[in-house]
């Protein structure tokens, strides 16, 4: 399926092309904004808001000689947006809104002449008689506002700050626009790949409007039809292996049972003692062999899925014939049972015979793996939406492999802790049973016991 030929409406553009345009907008709105700025400034300078840079060299040159002529001359007399120092004639500050530092370099400065700068500052000196002015101003625009040029910088400085912040702005607000369009345009790639990955071939890919885009989904979906066509016949061929395995245990049985019957007749006759002992290795061998078959046909149901009855299952009738089991489990190694039930409902929802198999399964683990006259927790338990079993032994635990690969068919672990009649099916069987009630399976080692802790959880439906 080519996506560019089903694609009527939306035609896929490129990156590069989605690109400029994001670019397009950025210089356009900072133009815009720089503009803005522009304006803004030349608003502030034709209302008087804003002194325009050669305002205070103005004032300053307009006072200069009502201070050379005048008697007496006060702070008033020197324009507010200046700074100044009155000195005696050999250097020695008397007064003035200049710190001593900065009065001490203007002194240095001036000593040769009347009119000096050192990087932003000017400064102007006008001697009287028995005393020297040295004023300092600036010539950039300033506020008119003596609070607004305390506490902001000057216009130009605040309108370069202004423009940075914005800039940065823009520079956010694009990256994050372009990555969540590029984000969601991305969501059918990513769509396709977690479907394949769990398996789900049946869907179909659209397009993301991206050429680029589309062409990896074009390869995917090649990819996802060659590997449907192919998945599909590999598990044809599975689903057709399980069920002639399935076929061949059934089959095996009959011949078995008759060979079995007949053994079983020949030792009601009379026979020599050889012949007793070569009758009794044939009856050990064909319920060696049942046990093979038994085994291999729980395989073929828990690969080929069981078929679940749900019913209405009394709790306290159901969980005293699975104590009795138990018990019956662990009277060959003379085990001690502590059943706890607690807060169970009346009533759960299950297939009781499949159930029962799997908790009966972990049940004759926790026994296989728990030594003579040791102990067996069973507990029961309910919350409000789900009920649980819980089975703890007294043994030696699962190891750190057990607990990765237990549920794993054929696991049989460590010697340790193996057993020999599931053939290391007896927690996939009960995992697969479990599974197909919604329920979960839990595998760790008990911090009271030291022994395994198999947790068996069933939704409670409601």
């Amino acid at each position: 399926m080519d996506l560019r030929k089903t694609q009527k409406i939306k035609r896929p553009v490129k990156l590069r092309t989605i690109f400029i345009r994001y670019l397009s907008v950025f210089c356009i709105a900072t133009l815009l904004m720089v503009a803005i700025l522009v304006i803004s400034f030349s608003i502030l300078l034709s209302s008087g808001a804003v002194y325009p840079a050669n305002y205070t060299e103005k004032q300053v040159l307009a006072v200069r000689e009502a201070i050379l002529t005048s008697e007496t001359v006060t702070s008033d007399s020197i324009p507010n947006s200046c700074k100044y120092a009155l000195y005696t004639t050999d250097g020695n500050m008397i007064s003035g809104n200049l710190n001593l530092k900065d009065a001490k370099k203007a002194w240095k400065l001036l000593q040769q002449s009347e009119k000096g700068q050192d990087f932003s500052y000017f400064y102007l000196k006008i001697p009287r008689k028995n005393e020297v002015y040295i004023i300092r101003y600036s010539i950039v625009a300033q506020f008119s506002s003596p609070t607004l040029r305390t506490f902001l910088p000057n216009p130009e400085l605040l309108g370069i700050l202004l423009f940075c912040f914005g800039f940065l702005l823009e520079v956010i607000i694009l990256a994050y626009t372009f990555g969540k369009k590029f984000t969601q345009e991305m969501s059918s790639l990513q769509n396709a790949t977690e479907k394949i990955q769990n398996q789900d071939l049946d869907f179909l890919i659209e397009s993301s409007g991206i050429f680029e885009i589309d062409n990896a989904l074009f390869s995917i979906d090649k990819m996802k039809e060659a590997l449907k066509v192919s998945l599909k016949k590999q598990w044809k061929l599975e689903q057709t292996r399980r069920e002639q395995i399935s076929a061949l245990a059934h089959d095996i049985k009959t011949p078995i049972t008759i060979v079995r019957g007949n053994v079983e007749l020949l030792i009601e006759t009379n026979q020599t003692e050889q012949q007793k002992e070569y009758t009794n290795y044939i009856v050990e061998s064909t319920h060696q062999m049942e046990h093979y078959i038994k085994t291999l046909i729980e395989i073929s149901k828990a690969e080929m899925g069981y078929d679940i009855c749900h019913e209405n299952i009394e709790s306290k009738k159901y969980l005293d014939e699975i104590c009795s089991n138990i018990n019956a489990l662990t009277a060959i190694k003379k085990l001690k049972v502590d059943f706890s039930m607690r807060n169970l409902p009346q009533f759960f929802s299950g297939d009781s015979d499949l159930l029962q198999r799997a908790i009966m399964n972990v049940a004759s683990n926790a026994v296989a793996y728990s030594q003579e006259h040791s102990k067996i927790d069973f507990i029961a338990e309910a919350t409000e939406d789900c009920i649980r079993f819980c089975i703890i032994d007294y043994g030696k635990g699962f190891s750190s492999e057990d607990l990765k690969q237990a549920t794993e068919q054929f696991y049989m672990g460590n010697l340790g802790r193996s057993s020999k009649s599931h053939y290391g099916m007896g927690l996939y069987i009960t995992k697969s049973i479990i599974k197909l009630h919604g329920g979960m399976l839990y595998i760790t080692n008990s911090p009271v016991t030291g022994g395994a802790q198999v947790t068996i959880e069933l939704p409670i439906c409601k």
